[in-house]
């Protein structure tokens, strides 16, 4: 029987008079391995004069006194959790929010979606909600009675406070409060149709109306103690942009054109039958004519705007 007497070298330790039965097949030896070391079988690789041990067959040369190295870290045993794991099926919805990280939901209060989801999409940025936080209420010379109600600073602060409820809460808000300064600063949200319920309103107009209140409250942040303040508000410094513009006559080819900035707060998407993808539409939005007087010809002109 084929059975020698080999040492095994592992890190630091060394293992005498290890038997090796080459008639078995390498898993068995490597299985004692195992028993030395705690490497587990498929963690090692075993090395004798530069060949390494195969799982099939014995493919190195092997005899009496020979040094084997084995190379592997063995695994720690894992440990029981100190908190027994919890199933989905035994969670309440409040356990469920939480375990999921799922922001908290708003209440349709009756065709509100377009409001929900603006403010749902308005919470999703972060810098917005740090701003909010450190907003502070001015109670100096502020206006009164209904006009209160729908400034600037009653919209942002009541935007603050239901922030500040979905951020420690996981279950559904009812935003009645904020609903209700929305429609005392935009009448226009508050209309009702022959039921009595609100008419579906456009979240495309709730954002640009709601950015203009925040733009007015909200400072710009000073991002590094280097960097001076650009902006002239929050909004303008997170949600804004400006375009290079370029105004040329299509009539008068020797009048030059003429260059400035324009700043925006959202991009218009031009949709058409030939519009498939989102890029493509913004790109036809972003050139467009006009006409207006050109001091060259002496009278109204088309104008390409890019």
């Amino acid at each position: 029987m084929p059975s020698f007497t080999v040492n095994v070298k592992w890190g630091k330790e060394s293992f005498k008079n290890v038997d090796v039965n080459t008639d078995e097949e390498p898993m068995l030896f490597k299985a004692q391995l195992f028993a030395l070391t705690g490497v587990q079988p498929d963690r090692q690789k075993v090395l004798c004069k530069g060949i390494s041990l195969k799982d099939e067959e014995w493919n190195m040369p092997i005899k009496n006194g020979a040094t084997l190295l084995l190379l592997g870290t063995k695994e720690e045993v894992p440990q029981e959790p100190v908190e027994k794991p919890k199933f989905i099926e035994d969670m309440n919805e409040n356990e469920i929010a939480t375990a999921f990280d799922t922001p908290a939901g708003l209440v349709n209060l009756g065709n509100t979606c377009y409001m929900n989801a603006t403010l749902q999409c308005l919470r999703s940025v972060r810098e917005l909600r740090d701003a909010l936080k450190e907003y502070k209420e001015d109670l100096s010379g502020g206006a009164s009675g209904l006009a209160g109600l729908a400034s600037p600073q009653a919209i942002t602060m009541s935007m603050k406070n239901l922030f500040d409820d979905m951020e420690r809460r996981n279950d559904s808000i009812t935003p009645a409060l904020f609903l209700q300064r929305l429609h005392i600063a935009f009448p226009n949200f508050s209309q009702t149709g022959e039921n009595g319920t609100y008419r579906q309103q456009d979240a495309n107009e709730c954002w640009s109306e709601l950015l203009k209140m925040l733009q007015q409250k909200l400072p710009a942040q000073r991002l590094s103690p280097e960097q001076g303040v650009k902006h002239s508000s929050f909004i303008d410094q997170w949600f804004g942009g400006a375009f290079d513009v370029e105004m040329k006559c299509t009539e008068a080819e020797d009048e030059p054109a003429s260059k400035s900035k324009e700043n925006f707060l959202q991009l218009s998407c031009f949709i058409s039958t030939e519009v498939k993808y989102m890029h493509s539409g913004l790109r036809l939005r972003l050139k467009e004519q006009l006409t207006k007087m050109s001091p060259s010809l002496g009278r109204d002109a088309v104008y390409s705007k890019t």
